[in-house]
């Protein structure tokens, strides 16, 4: 069995649907409360929301993830991170990754955040997105995780105790077996991570059988998804779900959120901006939201939304961020009571308050509607999630996940 630590709610959706993808029956586990009864499965991932704690809280609920997915039969862990590099100067990927290294006795990790999929490559060290190097996209001035370096060797050396060391890109085209050879040179250097280059698909297959059998590997979504196709799938059915009305409950202030709600908006759906004002509290937020949804036409699918430009949101509002994130949290809960079995989530601070708030703590993963972005099933609420992260998804996904609902 494949084990996940993801450092991130939308991250693990991401990951799960990689492994998902792959034909695995996978379960995403959204903290570490997993009943025993609900595993049976090829891949647990577990999503916490460690990625902008502090380094010793991030590392201490990752070896508690560990030690739940080992004893649920894990023997193949995975540390998965964003496929943009996404932490504070201190971590917290560099710390997780050696804390699970020593936990499980392992002296190497090969890791990377190349997501051909995504876009995200690795050439000589350095992250691009598409085209771009990470340092000089919209991640520069990301207001939790600003990204002003595109070597990941550089960055991940900065938060880490232990050495690291790079994998060419040339090494790795060679073969698998030149993978191999390269890592035993550098485990006897001294090294604790390696950073892989890859820029294609193959490129990660080649790494991928490179650490077949390794007990400890780490990156995007990328190389676990490669390392899944390597495995035998159980060939059991993903879950599907049902027609009906369709939520989408934005929060993400991504650009390409933004142009989804555009998209949404100027297609004639019904849509509803929260906007808090000085003094309101989330319960008053979501009632207006939730009693503008029951004046809606009956079947129609709905968007709810705090996400704004920077150019238009307020900063008369303390914690306005914390609050519309418990506005959609409650929200989620009043409809699903109300019988609303389909929703779309924006946003990963977003989603992680409307799981908490559903009390899901696992979910089973089906069909992507976008690349990342798979359903869940939350068999005990009986509603079906997709978990997106800002990010992600083509211009249309709103209004095409809205539609599928009405034609199932």
């Amino acid at each position: 069995m494949i084990g996940v630590i993801a450092d991130d709610v939308t991250g693990a959706t991401d990951v799960a649907a990689a492994l998902r993808r792959a034909g695995l029956r996978t379960l995403l586990a959204l903290g570490t409360d997993i009943d025993d009864a609900a595993v049976s499965a090829d891949a647990i991932v577990i999503g916490l929301k460690t990625r902008s704690l502090p380094a010793a809280e991030a590392v201490a609920q990752s070896l508690a993830a560990l030690a739940v997915l080992r004893q649920r039969g894990a023997d193949r862990i995975y540390v998965k991170y964003c496929s943009t590099f996404d932490s504070t100067a201190e971590g917290n990927i560099g710390p997780v990754t050696e804390a699970v290294a020593r936990e499980l006795g392992v002296d190497l990790v090969v890791t990377t955040p190349a997501a051909p999929l995504h876009g995200r490559t690795v050439y000589r060290g350095h992250l691009f997105v598409g085209d771009t190097l990470l340092a000089e996209t919209h991640m520069r001035d990301h207001p939790v995780t600003p990204m002003r370096d595109s070597s990941v060797p550089r960055l991940l050396a900065a938060q880490s105790a232990e050495p690291v060391a790079a994998l060419p890109l040339d090494v790795v085209q060679q073969g698998a077996e030149a993978v191999r050879e390269a890592l035993r040179r550098t485990r006897a250097e001294g090294a604790l991570q390696v950073v892989a280059d890859a820029v294609t698909d193959a490129d990660l297959a080649a790494l991928a059988e490179a650490v077949d059998g390794d007990a400890l590997v780490a990156g995007s979504a990328g190389l676990v998804g490669a390392i899944a196709l390597r495995e035998t799938a159980s060939g059991t059915a993903a879950p599907v779900p049902p027609p009906g009305r369709t939520a989408i409950i934005a929060g993400s202030c991504s650009r390409r959120t933004l142009e989804q709600i555009d998209r949404f908006v100027s297609s004639g759906s019904p849509a509803f901006r929260i906007t808090a004002e000085p003094g309101d509290t989330a319960e008053q937020l979501a009632a207006r939201a939730v009693e503008w949804w029951d004046r809606q036409p009956e079947g129609a699918a709905a968007l709810l939304y705090s996400s704004s430009p920077a150019s238009e949101r307020r900063d008369d509002v303390p914690g306005a961020g914390e609050l519309y994130e418990r506005t959609a949290g409650l929200i989620a809960a009043q409809l699903s009571d109300r019988g609303v079995k389909r929703m779309l989530i924006a946003g990963g601070e977003t989603s992680g308050e409307v799981v908490r708030a559903l009390g899901t703590t696992v979910a089973v993963v089906g069909e992507e509607v976008a690349p990342g972005a798979p359903w869940i099933h939350d068999e005990r609420r009986d509603v079906h999630l997709i978990l997106k992260s800002g990010n992600f998804g083509d211009e249309d996904l709103f209004v095409d996940v809205a539609r599928q609902g009405v034609a199932a």
